[in-house]
């Protein structure tokens, strides 16, 4: 099977990957340069443990990051890790198109898709492909061209987060607020990063009281970050935004295949977009590899096996829950972010 991947981040390289090992050579295509990515706080779930596994890197990013919690039959339950790391070893022996984007898709009469036109530093190609796995994020193009639906609902609450690059005892930690909000963070050997939910503000008011305030409030409202939020030396090390969750009610259509965040995205306090992410892409790989003449039949086989997996988390999401008009009690003053006016 011709497998075209477009895309390649975290659930792109697994992805190719997975189908590397079973003796397939999938195109992959990413608008990025090389090494190039977005330095972020990553936590991996134990969903994504099994495409690790399956790829022999699982014992390694354990070893080099920082697992925290435990399952009941043991292990893990998720280990935070600098992403950097974890994407140079998924890219291990992958063959990418750096800066290449997908400009369209092609169609064969019947408006299966069978490759795509991408855009690169040479210009303008044809692919074909038998199936194109969108890859491409929330704001997912190859979705949008091959038309399947996407279901956005804005949180309520904005979210601001810091990245420092002093890392801080603890791998973990979170707590709630007296309102329902809350406030986490995340630790690995190279750093350590926080978030929390707050109203939305926009960005200059989130910003506004300054960086000492911020640090100030964050270290009392969870010491176990104290260190890594003192760090910090200006608001350009805070980035605030107003988080949507995603649902996409079809992941696939004749010739194209949602995965990853193309087809679904969680809200900050589940902790397992990036994991069920890599668990849809050992699950397609496996699909293909058992149907590898017909994409068709790989695609209801993925569907058919993830849904039971993804569907519940999607509908027990705490932020869809709010949405869905739970109420809560107001913010405590002296926890609000930013704080009232004196």
């Amino acid at each position: 099977m011709r497998v075209l991947i477009a895309g390649g981040g975290l659930v792109g390289l697994t992805l190719a990957r997975l189908l590397g090992r079973r003796g397939m050579a999938p195109v992959v295509l990413e608008r990025m340069s090389a090494g190039g990515y977005v330095k972020r706080g990553f936590m991996l779930g134990h969903h994504g443990y099994g495409a690790l596994e399956d790829l022999g890197l699982l014992e390694e990013i354990l070893r080099r990051g920082r697992p925290f919690g435990d399952l009941p039959g043991g292990g893990s339950a998720a280990v935070a890790v600098e992403v950097g790391l974890l994407l140079q070893r998924l890219a291990d022996g992958v063959e990418v198109r750096h800066e290449h984007t997908v400009a369209d898709l092609l169609r064969d009469p019947s408006g299966r898709v069978t490759g795509v036109t991408a855009h690169g530093p040479a210009g303008a190609s044809e692919i074909p492909a038998d199936l194109v796995v969108a890859c491409d994020g929330v704001r997912s193009r190859v979705r949008e061209m091959a038309g399947l639906e996407a279901e956005f609902a804005p949180m309520e609450e904005g979210k601001i987060e810091w990245m420092s690059p002093v890392p801080v005892a603890e791998p973990f930690a979170m707590a709630y607020l007296a309102d329902g909000s809350h406030i986490g963070m995340l630790s690995w050997p190279e750093g350590s990063f926080g978030w929390r939910t707050m109203d939305r503000s926009g960005r200059e008011a989130a910003v506004a009281p300054g960086i000492e305030a911020f640090a100030e409030q964050w270290s009392r409202l969870l010491p176990a970050a104290a260190d890594g939020v003192r760090a910090l030396t200006s608001t350009d090390q805070l980035f605030y935004s107003e988080p949507e969750l995603l649902s996409c009610p079809r992941w696939w259509r004749p010739g194209a295949v949602l995965i990853g965040d193309s087809a679904h995205f969680f809200g900050p306090e589940t902790g397992v977009s990036a994991g069920i992410g890599l668990g849809d892409a050992l699950a397609l790989a496996q699909a293909i590899a058992a149907n590898p003449d017909d994409p068709d039949a790989a695609c209801a086989a993925y569907v058919t096996w993830r849904e039971p997996a993804v569907r519940p988390l999607e509908a027990a999401d705490p932020s869809r829950q709010r949405l869905r008009g739970t109420p809560l009690p107001p913010p405590h003053p002296e926890e609000r972010w930013p704080p009232a006016p004196a």
